[in-house]
């Protein structure tokens, strides 16, 4: 098989699709997500979360919700947020790269955002802005989200969109076009876009993954996709995850990992299979591009 890649990659994005999809309607998945506060064992009573067991496949998570059925109908929400945030980012770049190759200002403003924002980690300037007190207790908290997350990395991605774009310009049969008066418009989409979009494809699936590991990250320091606040006995608010998507399960990953390893366990492993795929998927489509087109 020439590109296992890709085929391996297409069969798991089909599982997840399938699983996204069709999830809720499974046998196995308790659509109702049904919270058991207790349960009898031996005459003892058993407090959430609960270990793996007949009723319980890959055991509960704390409000005693059956931890497949929790991650099987949070493959939906996970897809749609991280394609969602891609698209917008990519929606952005593609032409503040192409803009940024035709005027100085503009390259010069591109230049300056990627040199500051080299210098601190995506995960730092995301949790920074989302802890602003106006987005943090926001009842919109999801759109910002969405938005802080689709345009921290704008800066990186129309700079790799605007050096491809000099490099196909500079090519023989892109300067036959411009000697025959093309214009700018139809130069950039009959000769300049088809040459990058195979090149967008491979880094959109690959940014999919990107997304998908700093929601881990942002969830391992309990920066929520979407949340409610809950009253304590002290009289104080605590900020309580109501999300499906797969990261939200590790918010107590360092308590967990050693009273309820289940939980982080099961989670970092659908995780950690969505990013495979992403990445298979990205590393297939690369080969099946350079074969095609003879290119990268």
């Amino acid at each position: 098989m020439k590109n296992l890649q890709l085929v391996i990659g297409t069969i798991f994005l089909t599982v997840f699709l399938v699983l996204a999809a069709f999830g809720p309607y499974l046998p196995f998945v308790d659509q109702g997500l049904k919270e058991e506060t207790m349960q009898m064992h031996d005459s003892k009573i058993i407090i959430p979360p609960y270990p793996p067991s007949k009723d319980h496949l890959f055991g509960s998570d704390h409000k005693g919700r059956d931890l497949l059925s929790l991650l099987v109908m949070g493959t939906r929400e996970t897809l749609l947020i991280v394609i969602v945030v891609v698209v917008i980012r990519f929606s952005l770049a593609v032409p503040l790269g192409m803009a940024a190759m035709v005027s100085r200002p503009l390259n010069a403003f591109l230049g300056g955002w990627n040199y500051i924002l080299s210098f601190i980690p995506p995960i730092f300037l995301v949790a920074l802005l989302l802890g602003i007190p106006f987005i943090f207790f926001s009842t919109h908290r999801p759109f910002w989200y969405v938005v802080i997350l689709s345009s921290i990395e704008v800066g990186r991605l129309a700079t790799m969109v605007k050096n491809d774009a000099k490099y196909v310009s500079n090519q023989l049969f892109v300067k036959a076009a411009i000697s025959t008066g093309c214009t700018r418009v139809k130069l950039f989409t009959r000769h300049i876009f088809p040459h990058l979009k195979s090149q967008l494809i491979t880094s959109f699936v690959n940014d999919l993954a990107r997304v998908l590991f700093l929601l881990s990250q942002l969830a391992v320091v309990q920066l929520f996709l979407n949340q409610k606040f809950t009253s304590e006995l002290d009289g104080s608010y605590s900020a309580e995850n109501i999300s499906l998507a797969y990261p939200m399960y590790l918010q107590t990953i360092s308590r967990d990992i050693w009273s309820s390893y289940w939980v982080p366990l099961y989670s970092v492993l659908f995780i950690s299979l969505m990013i495979i795929t992403f990445l298979l998927l990205a590393d297939g489509l690369k080969k099946h591009f350079k074969v095609k087109y003879r290119i990268f």
